[in-house]
C-alpha cells in the first residue's frame, strides 16, 4: 500500500486496554505502530465513542505518547463536505477491535498498511 491513507483508529481495545471511563495500559506497539504510520505520510483520526471530557483524556494521552491525530471523532476540513452531516468518518481505513473477527493486533497493522 503506497498510497497515503485516511486512518480513523479507535481508542478503548485498539489503542490502550479497555479501562473506561479511564485510561487503560497501551497495547503492544500501538504507539510505535501510529507514529510509523505517521512518518509514512498517513493521517489519523481518532475515532471512538468518547466525548467530552474522557475523549481529551484519550487525546492528551495520546499527545503524551508522541502521536497527535488530524481529526477527533469528525471527517477532516477538507473532507467534511464529502459528508457534512454523516456521523461516520470518512477514511480509507478503520482500525477497531470491533472489526469482523476483532482486533488483531498491531503487527498485522503494520504488516498489512506499511507492508
Amino acid at each position: 500500500m503506497n498510497k497515503k491513507k485516511l486512518i480513523t483508529v479507535d481508542f478503548d481495545n485498539t489503542i490502550c486496554i479497555h479501562d473506561f471511563p479511564k485510561i487503560g495500559e497501551p497495547l503492544p506497539l500501538a504507539f510505535e505502530v501510529m507514529k510509523e504510520l505517521q512518518i509514512a505520510g498517513h493521517r489519523l483520526i481518532l475515532w471512538t465513542c468518547r466525548e467530552g471530557e474522557t475523549l481529551q483524556s484519550a487525546i492528551d494521552f495520546c499527545k503524551e505518547n508522541g502521536v497527535e491525530f488530524v481529526s477527533h471523532n469528525t471527517n477532516t476540513k477538507e473532507d467534511a463536505y464529502i459528508w457534512p452531516s454523516s456521523r461516520k468518518v470518512l477514511a480509507d481505513i478503520y482500525i477497531d477491535d470491533r472489526n469482523l473477527g476483532g482486533f488483531p493486533g498491531w503487527e498485522v497493522v503494520r504488516k498489512t498498511i506499511l507492508g
